[in-house]
């Protein structure tokens, strides 16, 4: 016997069905202040480019995502929101497969975001994530609950953040300091840590690198640990070094590092410094996709996937990677805040209190 009283049932039904139904979406560019921030292939440039996905549904409730900014991105963003207009907000297998249409001519060049530094992601995943994160905010708005509860419900109340420090300018060509001013060496690099650690309580701290000679940063490095000796460290050099570079650092640094961030390129030159380094390496360019775990599992490549749901396909894709990263024995994270306006951070927040 049902225990739903099947005419109030299917009333409430058809309300929801209605009130979920995607009727407009709003893709809106963003330009926003960057630091002077140096790394591998250059400078960040005055202002970074990102973008904001407003999907609304019947009754007026609206989404957003946010992604990346630059043309051809926000072209094939705009092409998949025409097929993605009328479809059930709650039916995101439905939207995804959406956006695979509207990615059926496309020759799968540009659009990543990333300055060239990360390939070998899909496509279709980058389109989808902004659709399906303001989809799960919609859905989680219409049920009333965070959208950490679609996820599987939070485990932990406070979430961790890394101080992200760069070697930089003190301002941009022609432009005054900033507040942070220049921090070309060990010395401004410590008093960066200082003013962003004392303003936002960070627990530890990661390095860009790939900047001046691996020895000058791996001095940098060790002048960090003798300040922090208690804050765990990280150095990224966007896998600038060579494998015997990278081997060299990770005995220099042995016992002072938490992990080693893409020292060396590619999955197999990552499982050549893994053999020989005594800390976790970790990766957000190695492996980027589903498709690179194999190979990477079986050569024990990364011991920590940093995953960035832009890139993954969204935060369930995320969270799916967190599962086979746990079947593995390897460790994962979010990663990627550099430089992304506000609403950047939520959504990772709300997959990584799950």
């Amino acid at each position: 016997m049902s225990l739903i009283n099947d005419k109030t049932h299917s009333t409430g039904r058809a309300s929801l069905s209605k009130n979920a139904v995607i009727e407009d979406i709003v893709i809106t560019p963003v330009a926003f202040h960057d630091g002077p921030l140096l790394n591998s292939v250059g400078v960040h440039e005055p202002f970074a480019l990102r973008s904001i996905v407003e999907i609304i549904v019947g009754n007026g409730t609206y989404g957003l995502g946010e992604s990346y900014g630059d043309l051809v991105h926000l072209d094939r963003m705009r092409q998949a929101a025409i097929k993605i207009r009328g479809l059930q907000v709650h039916n995101t297998n439905a939207v995804y497969q959406a956006v695979v249409e509207s990615l059926a001519s496309d020759r799968n060049v540009g659009g990543d975001g990333m300055s060239g530094m990360v390939t070998g992601t899909s496509t279709a995943a980058k389109v989808f994530s902004p659709f399906e994160v303001a989809c799960l905010d919609i859905q989680g708005k219409l049920a009333g609950v965070p959208v950490c509860d679609l996820l599987g419900g939070r485990i932990r109340d406070r979430v961790q953040y890394s101080a992200y420090l760069f070697y930089k300018w003190g301002g941009h060509p022609g432009q005054p300091d900033d507040e942070y001013g220049p921090a070309l060496d060990a010395t401004g690099l410590i008093k960066q840590a200082h003013k962003i650690i004392d303003e936002y309580g960070f627990k530890a701290i990661k390095l860009k690198g790939g900047v001046f000679p691996p020895k000058v940063e791996v001095e940098a490095i060790k002048a960090l640990h003798a300040e922090f000796p208690d804050l765990p460290l990280r150095i990224d050099p966007n896998a600038a070094w060579t494998v015997e570079t990278s081997k060299w650092v990770a005995k220099e640094l042995d016992g002072m590092l938490e992990y080693l961030e893409d020292p060396a390129p590619e999955i197999e030159g990552m499982a050549a410094v893994a053999k020989e380094a005594n800390m976790p390496l970790a990766t957000n360019m190695a492996v980027v996709s589903f498709d690179h775990l194999p190979a990477s599992i079986a050569q024990d490549a990364v011991q920590i996937v940093l995953s960035d749901h832009h890139f993954w396909g969204g935060l369930r894709q995320s969270k799916a990677l967190a599962n086979i990263c746990a079947t593995w024995g390897m460790g994962d994270a979010s990663g990627g805040f550099d430089a992304k306006p506000r609403l950047r951070m939520r959504h990772p927040l709300a997959l990584e209190t799950t």
